[in-house]
């Protein structure tokens, strides 16, 4: 049996016409082109933008009572409308973030090819998030919705690859509540799974000397400075001309690149007193071959790093390279130390050098003590040597000796 159609009358202009005086100048209500529903319309504050709602409706009584209520909310002080936070969707979060991250250089984003011979900007997980998130309304993306992404993830990744995954749609959520498009209410609770243990690679000061002489020369002022300032690889790789001082002895670097709220301020000395040697050569060149160093010209050299680094370890029996599988093709893949663990070196030698706590902060980039603590792993040689210097002041006592 055919369902009937029931036919939906559009508002009248002569209703819409009274609706309208009946506001006194408070908005407007009306059909916009294109648009089947009623809308109202309002400035919220002189010199705002006009507010356009859909209020899903045909019936002019309806219109003028959502604007009435409209207007209230905004004069009790809301910012957004429930009807303005449902349209956002998942997609427009990842557009903030990936922006965001764009403007900041974050080095988690790349740019890959596309199937369609173009290219686009993505980050580890995104393509995770996107497929259980697709077109999702912000207003959907709850705590129970993350709690069974983690959970679908689990058949297939560890917790904190998850965690990585979810921590950058919860940055999204937080970068659209800076920019007023979201509030408090709107950001769901992120259960974030367990992060990792933390790594226990590193590389002895005796042993760093040899690891340096196997590096070809143009990238061996790269290899120095993150050993011995524990910089991350993207930040030394952000660092330009323009942040270091007119005689090379210092870099001036700013607070975006290592993620905290102070700029960055590393003087060229002691072990890195050969990079500032070498910048004072490059600069010295340029001068006279007539040349000008852009300021915003990366200092260090990082052609072939990764590539030349896993090499070199693999040389050196600090990692490995093994063969997986991925969609059937063999692929070789490397295991072994990372350049972010010479983050953990740096933060294990200025502590055993006795550098207090908050001054090694500042040469590392640490924002946390918490997170310092994690990097400044201690071995069973510094456990040795403590119990050794307890022996010095207190006689220990003999096992099975008597009183």
């Amino acid at each position: 049996m055919a369902t009937a159609q029931i036919a939906i009358k559009p508002a009248s202009a002569a209703k819409l016409e009274e609706i309208n005086e009946r506001s006194d100048g408070r908005g407007w209500i009306g059909y916009r082109p294109g648009c089947t529903y009623l809308y109202i319309a309002f400035y919220p504050n002189p010199g705002a933008p006009k507010k356009f709602i859909n209020t899903k409706s045909h019936d002019p009584e309806e219109a003028y009572r959502q604007l009435l209520e409209a207007r209230g909310r905004v004069a009790d002080g809301d910012r957004l409308l429930p009807q303005e936070i449902g349209r956002m969707r998942y997609e427009d979060l990842m557009e903030l973030l990936i922006k965001d991250w764009r403007d900041r250089k974050v080095a988690s984003l790349y740019t890959r090819k596309m199937k369609d011979g173009g290219t686009e900007e993505a980050f580890g997980g995104k393509d995770d998030l996107d497929k259980f998130f697709k077109h999702m309304r912000v207003t959907e993306i709850t705590a129970t919705k993350i709690d069974a992404f983690i959970e679908r993830q689990r058949k297939e990744h560890e917790d904190p690859t998850i965690r990585r995954q979810l921590v950058a749609l919860q940055r999204a959520f937080e970068i659209a509540k800076s920019k007023d498009l979201l509030t408090d209410n709107h950001i769901p609770s992120f259960n974030l799974p367990k992060d990792s243990d933390s790594r226990e690679g590193f590389m002895e000061v005796k042993e760093f000397d040899k690891f340096l002489a196997a590096f070809p020369e143009n990238l061996q002022p790269l290899v120095l400075f993150l050993y011995y300032s524990g910089s991350r690889s993207g930040a030394a790789k952000q660092i330009t001309w323009g942040m270091v001082n007119s005689d090379s002895t210092e870099i001036h670097a700013p607070k975006r690149i290592i993620k905290t709220k102070k700029d960055w301020e590393i003087p060229l000395v002691g072990p890195l007193e050969p990079i500032a040697e070498a910048l004072q050569k490059i600069r010295k060149k340029a001068i006279e071959e007539g040349r000008i160093l852009a300021a915003d010209a990366p200092i260090f050299d990082t052609t072939n790093f990764r590539k030349t680094w896993n090499q070199i370890c693999h040389n050196l029996k600090l990692g490995t390279y093994v063969t997986e599988k991925e969609d059937g093709t063999p692929t070789q893949k490397y295991n072994g130390l990372h350049p972010h663990d010479f983050r953990r070196s740096a933060a294990r030698n200025l502590i055993k050098a006795g550098v207090s706590e908050s001054v090694a902060m500042k040469i590392t980039g640490h924002k946390t003590a918490a997170i310092f603590k994690r990097y400044a792993i201690q071995t069973t040689d510094d456990v040795k040597h403590a119990l050794i210097k307890v022996g010095k002041f207190k006689k220990v006592a003999s096992i099975g000796g008597g009183r």
